[in-house]
């Protein structure tokens, strides 16, 4: 044996180093510099070189794998059941994203300048270079974020103290959940003032970072509504667990890996309700069979009520499954009409896909689900604002709650194309939500806007406040509701995947894997 360059190699590595300047992909130095040196050791017999250099291959495309931002085999491979429901329409749009032209004519020329400049250029000491250079500037960059590591995650519930602290993300992350562990909403034991119905829309796929793609202004969108959350934290960048967490809004924060377990009866928004004498309804516009939403806002979200027979409604989309989808304003205003009477207080939780990835619209030749976008947005909220006159028109006292679950990653970023959601980025987990309250005596006087991070339970402590101050009956205004609410520090979690800030960057970790800074669109 011995050493030799690595010949045609070189250009898989420096692909490599594009990418990762890019921030395409992460880069692990310690596996590919030992693949490297692997390459470089010549072995005396052809055939042996031969095989070495098929194992290679092999080996050049699983490192490659690895060093991606794509999700582990072993998740995608639980999830195939979900993919098998895509429809073909929807498979040839995903695949769309993911095949960039410009990607592969920068990838032609790259390598035909290779090919013509490696007559005289010793690309395999740029290689060595290449990887020398990664690895002091990995070593470099952990040095200077973590060593003088301010507690960005703590400080917000924590502003007493303003010192650096040396800790690991993990600590961080440990005293978060501890914290958030002592976060409890106290309901009254009972209702001494004005009855209000609790209405709570949970909006599929609308981030901020949509809305700017699509030229909507926040405060614009629910201009009309009272207080306005501008940088709510979803938590999850998935639908199930944004539900469940919503819907155990009334305890603290929870790891992503709790919300399948059993919690305190006190967790459940719902159930807190129900203790007061709402009457509580499941209504989606949507069968909520896949990824089995339904069972899983019923075992782990406490609504285990049947949903609200949809069947016969007008269907205005289909999804990416081809299922239907029904008309936001019809679903919504036919359960006011056949269920609200009946039920002293209502307590309504109803989940929309109108906005899902994939959609296409009813009667209408296909459109890429990214440029209708647009369209469904407007028309969700033309239902939702018919909605609000039928309330409003029957004088009946209610709290509309607008809470996204997750963004739609309409543009995408350098680690995932669009509509790809398994890393809970910011621009996916940080949504607009909202509150209106309506009844005869209620008078909008102008729009609160929070601008700093909230979460979920701020929510339960709102509707616990109104209750316990008797707005409705004008013992309070929205001012005082809001004023000291609880801030959440931006911390979200998907199965394998935190994502977390750290002095003012975020940061992730993959598989229980190194922190590393998550690559932001210049």
């Amino acid at each position: 044996m011995k050493l030799s360059g690595l010949g045609v190699w070189n250009l898989y590595f420096l692909v490599k180093f594009s990418l990762y300047y890019y921030g395409a992909i992460d880069f692990n130095v310690l596996t590919n510099a030992a693949f490297a040196a692997m390459l470089a050791i010549k072995l005396q017999k052809p055939v042996l070189e031969k095989i070495k250099h098929f194992i290679g291959g092999w080996v050049a495309v699983i490192l490659l794998y690895d060093d991606s931002w794509l999700p582990p085999i072993n998740r995608l491979t639980k999830q195939a059941g979900n993919v098998q429901d895509f429809s073909f329409g929807y498979f040839v749009e995903l695949l769309s994203r993911v095949i960039n032209l410009d990607m592969f004519l920068a990838l032609f020329v790259v390598t035909v300048c290779f090919w013509y400049t490696s007559q005289w250029v010793r690309f395999t000491t740029i290689t060595v270079v290449g990887l020398l250079v990664i690895g002091w500037q990995s070593k470099n960059e952990n040095t200077v974020e973590f060593a003088n590591t301010t507690d960005d995650t703590i400080s917000v519930l924590n502003k007493q103290s303003n010192t650096q602290v040396k800790k690991s993300p993990e600590q961080q992350l440990r005293e978060f959940y501890e914290q958030q562990s002592q976060l409890v909403s106290y309901f009254p034991s009972e209702i001494n003032g004005e009855l209000f119905d609790v209405i709570v829309l949970n909006v599929c796929s609308m981030a901020i970072a949509d809305l700017n793609a699509i030229g909507v202004e926040v405060t614009d969108m629910f201009e009309d509504f009272d207080v306005v959350f501008s940088d709510f934290n979803s938590a999850t960048s998935y639908s199930g667990p944004a539900a469940i967490r919503l819907l155990r809004a009334s305890c603290g924060q929870t790891s992503q890996n709790a919300l399948f377990q059993d919690a305190s009866e006190q967790c459940y928004l719902f159930k807190n309700l129900e203790k007061l004498g709402y009457q509580s309804s499941v209504v989606m516009n949507h069968d909520g069979h896949f990824d089995d939403f339904k069972g899983l806002i019923s075992k782990y979200g406490g609504l285990d009520s049947k949903p609200f027979d949809t069947d016969s409604l007008p269907i205005a989309q289909y999804g990416f499954d081809d299922s239907p989808i029904y008309s936001d304003a019809a679903v919504l205003n036919d359960w006011f009409d056949k269920k609200a009477k009946d039920c002293k207080p209502c307590a309504m939780y109803y989940n929309t896909v109108s906005l899902h990835d994939g959609n296409q619209l009813a009667n209408s030749a296909r459109m890429n689900s990214l440029e209708s976008y647009p369209v469904r947005h407007a028309k969700l909220f033309s239902d939702i604002n018919s909605f609000i006159k039928n309330l409003q028109s029957s004088e009946r006292n209610v709290m509309l709650m607008v809470v996204p679950e997750h963004g739609a990653a309409l543009e995408g970023d350098k680690v995932q194309f669009a509509g790809l959601r398994e890393i809970p980025s910011p621009a996916i987990v940080s949504v607009p939500a909202a509150i209106k309250f309506i009844g005869p005596d209620i008078q909008s006087l102008s729009q609160i806007v929070i601008d700093d991070s909230t979460s979920y339970f701020a929510l339960s402590e709102l509707v616990a406040k109104a209750l316990d101050t008797n707005f409705f009956g004008g013992n309070n205004t929205a001012a005082n509701l809001v004023d000291n609410l609880p801030k959440a520090p931006k911390v979200a979690e998907n199965s394998g995947t935190i994502m977390m800030y750290i002095n003012k960057r975020p940061y992730i970790q993959l598989d229980d894997g190194d922190w590393s800074v998550y690559p932001q669109v210049n």
